[in-house]
């Protein structure tokens, strides 16, 4: 599905199945793998991916966890009305495609809340924050070494981790924080 809509509409790089598998697929589930390991348990409750693009990573963590209910945050049309085809196609009730920008919709706090390739770190941390309830994390995804958004009043801890991705030559890394509860 997302070859032959990618045809028309370019939503990612990938032309073939087997680079958008190996990069976006497995490259999400890893993300998830990272999170779970080094922050805590994200396999229950509720998750925003934020610029969600193709659906990567918030469709993949959304089929292989069904217990997460996953709202995926847009602002391109045509990738939206992709991840809208998938939930209907592939019968995905537990993702809830959105079409904005993170800063101008109405935010639907959730426990978890990732934001990759959206923004500046700064930018995305100053955006992001208010779609994250209290006690809940914000993960900034980056490439080798983590992201440095800076600070934010309502990061109560935070930190940065490394990880790699099944059949990639380059590691991974990301920042998290933790929301202050009020």
């Amino acid at each position: 599905m997302l070859i032959d809509w990618g045809r028309a509409t370019n939503l990612t790089g990938y032309r073939d199945i087997l680079g958008a598998v190996k990069h976006l697929v497995v490259g999400a589930l890893a993300l998830h793998q990272a999170i779970e390991g080094q922050i805590g348990a994200f396999r229950v409750g509720d998750f925003v991916d934020l610029g969600s693009g193709a659906g990567f990573p918030g469709i993949p963590i959304a089929i292989a966890h069904p217990g997460l209910s996953a709202v995926l945050v847009e602002s391109r049309e045509k990738r939206h009305h992709f991840q809208r085809a998938v939930r209907r196609e592939l019968s995905i009730g537990n993702i809830e495609p959105k079409w904005g920008r993170m800063e101008r919709l109405a935010p639907s706090p959730a426990r978890w809340v990732i934001a990759q390739a959206v923004a500046p770190p700064p930018r995305v941390l100053a955006w992001a924050m208010d779609w994250v309830q209290p006690g809940g994390f914000l993960v900034i995804p980056g490439g080798p070494r983590p992201p440095e958004p800076g600070s934010h009043p309502q990061a109560a801890e935070y930190g940065g981790i490394e990880y790699s991705v099944p059949g990639s030559p380059s590691g991974r890394s990301l920042w998290w924080c933790r929301r202050a509860a009020p």
